[in-house]
């Protein structure tokens, strides 16, 4: 019993430090709504052991947020011991830093796709999706707009061309997300508020791509070649191309919302259009591949699968259909 019902006390946890967070007035309880956050969501990553490097796992972030936690404590105990305006753009900036840290943002983000490697498909929702919520509203409250322009810049177009090389399903979702984090604070450094509505957007996409992965028990892109259920896997492609941006779909409409607020600025309009289609690129690869190459022609191998049933295929087309309303929107 107890087993049973210690998931759902960090799920608790997990959901009240984040509420926490986003209706706090002082610096005090949003700080203290971050370590109640990592500290429970770190007995998550090690309770459906489906993976081997957990444990692992859940080291490195343990590490990587407690020193981005600690450079965050430092600079606000001394943006209040000695405030003078020289010191505070610079602790504006540690400060900065330490929540891109923890946001996964590069070129501080190569502990996102390695924890990414060790987590199941469950854990690696909730560190794609709601783990990003505590702290993007707590950068959105304070932050250097050129120093976060340059690092979303930076982030758009490395986790578009880190993605091109992998093969790990969870690798390619983990690159996906930092190129996707760099539109949201571009958004984020115009001053506008839509990057709320490019996240809710995200947060929908990586749930479907997730649960599907999830449903199906597919990590590696070599297993996709040897799926059977044509229609099953149209449905995932289709949601893998939501999440690069392809027209018309819903992932496309969170792109229009970043065309709306950087319309101004054609050089970085210019870079984030240049990253988006990186990112496609390499989707649309998995797909036209998978679908081309025969089962014959492909590499021999073991792949297991787990038993598709009528409630999962019902699930993942509703979702799938849901994701679809943008087209539906333009031919009427």
């Amino acid at each position: 019993m107890n087993i049973l019902l210690s998931p759902f006390i960090y799920v608790f946890f997990l959901t009240s430090s984040t509420l926490m967070v986003i209706s706090s007035s002082s610096f005090f309880s949003i700080w203290l709504g971050l370590e109640l956050n990592i500290l429970s969501f770190i007995p998550m990553m090690n309770f459906p052991s489906e993976t081997k490097k957990a444990g692992e796992a859940s080291i490195k972030y343990f590490l990587i947020q407690s020193i981005a936690s600690s450079i965050i404590l430092f600079s606000a105990i001394w943006f209040f011991l000695y405030n003078s305006s020289a010191l505070m753009s610079f602790l504006n900036l540690m400060m900065t830093t330490a929540l891109c840290t923890k946001l996964g943002l590069a070129p501080f983000h190569a502990w996102f796709p390695e924890v990414m490697e060790g987590l199941s498909w469950i854990n690696s929702l909730i560190l794609m999706t709601w783990q990003k919520i505590s702290p993007m509203v707590t950068l959105s409250l304070f932050y250097n707009s050129t120093f976060i322009l340059m690092l979303a810049l930076t982030s758009a177009l490395v986790g578009a061309i880190s993605g091109l090389n992998q093969t790990s399903l969870r690798k390619i979702l983990a690159f996906s997300s930092v190129s996707h984090m760099g539109w949201m604070l571009t958004m984020m450094s115009f001053n506008s508020s839509l990057w709320i509505n490019y996240l809710l957007i995200y947060f929908f996409l990586s749930f479907i791509s997730c649960i599907s992965f999830w449903f199906f028990n597919l990590n590696f892109l070599s297993q996709l070649f040897f799926f059977k259920d044509s229609s099953v896997k149209t449905l995932v492609f289709l949601n893998l191309l939501s999440m690069g941006g392809m027209p018309p779909l819903l992932g496309f409409l969170a792109k229009m919302y970043g065309f709306l607020v950087i319309s101004k600025s054609l050089p970085v309009l210019m870079v984030l259009i240049f990253s988006s289609l990186i990112t496609l690129f390499f989707y649309t690869r998995i797909c036209l591949s998978c679908f081309t190459l025969s089962q014959e022609n492909s590499i021999s191998t073991k792949v297991s699968f787990k038993k598709s049933n009528m409630v999962a295929n019902s699930l993942l087309m509703i979702l799938s259909v849901v994701g679809l309303v943008p087209i539906c929107i333009l031919v009427y």
